[in-house]
């Protein structure tokens, strides 16, 4: 039977091996932090060419200021902790909304006026009503009146050297937070059926129409009053029932 024996090599051959495997080992060494150099610097060239990028686009645009009320829409940016550049705009985005309101003034008054006044003998006797309110008006705002007849009226016929006509005034005293403000009118200034008249108050409320006031909302000491003195002639007033009728009417001046 042949046999065949492997020995190790000695001697020469077996130092030349192990040189071998020495420059194997060494070569692998190197390439390996060749390799690992090569990617450390990929990665900041990466990183390199981020900021690079970013710093052109800051040179290229404005920097988004904001320095007064943003009222359009903003770019935020993501900052990365890892890169000093110049940002282009702010690292958030921020929009304001303005919320307005307004209210309209409302004006009234707290109860209804409902007076109903008699006076006896007035053609020697004189005589005086008020009738109080408070006002509920919320802005600036103007109370005006009108008389049906612009006098008291007898509906009884008439002979010559007598009349069915008794004039008297108006007075309107309204208390406002700029103060107390009268005004006093002859009723005939007030008849509804004149087209122009020289009383502050006359007509209804509007606007632009009746005595101007300020705020006024629950102050008391405002009232209306009418009155007159004994009938002064000449004529002699005919006996007999006198009436008229009076409207208040109040209005936002604004």
């Amino acid at each position: 039977m042949n046999e065949s024996f492997h020995t190790p090599p000695t001697g020469p051959h077996r130092d030349l091996k192990v040189l071998i495997t020495g420059i194997s080992g060494a070569i692998t060494a190197v390439w390996s932090g060749l390799m690992s150099e090569v990617r450390n610097n990929a990665v900041w060239m990466v990183r390199a060419a981020a900021a690079a990028a970013a710093i052109a686009v800051a040179a290229a645009q404005p920097a988004l200021a904001q320095t007064g009320p943003v009222y359009g829409p903003i770019d935020a940016y993501w900052r990365d902790p890892e890169i000093t550049y110049n940002y282009p705009g702010p690292d958030k985005a921020e929009l304001r909304i303005p919320v307005k309101a307004s209210v309209g003034g409302q004006c009234g008054l707290a109860a209804p006026m409902n007076a109903s006044f008699f006076n006896p003998n007035i053609d020697t006797t004189a005589w005086s009503n008020q009738e109080p309110f408070v006002a509920e008006c919320t802005a600036p705002w103007r109370i005006a009146v009108s008389s049906a007849n612009g006098a008291l009226k007898s509906a009884t016929s008439v002979a010559p050297g007598y009349t069915n006509v008794a004039p008297y005034q108006v007075k309107l005293n309204v208390n406002s937070d700029a103060g107390v403000v009268s005004s006093t009118c002859d009723v005939a200034q007030l008849e509804a059926s004149l087209t122009s008249s020289a009383c502050n108050f006359k007509g209804t409320a509007s606007p632009s129409q009746g005595l101007s006031l300020q705020r006024s909302y629950g102050l008391a000491g405002s009232y209306i009053e009418v009155s007159a003195p004994a009938y002064p002639g000449p004529e002699t007033l005919v006996a007999g029932m006198y009436y008229d009728t009076l409207t208040v009417t109040v209005s936002p001046a604004t």
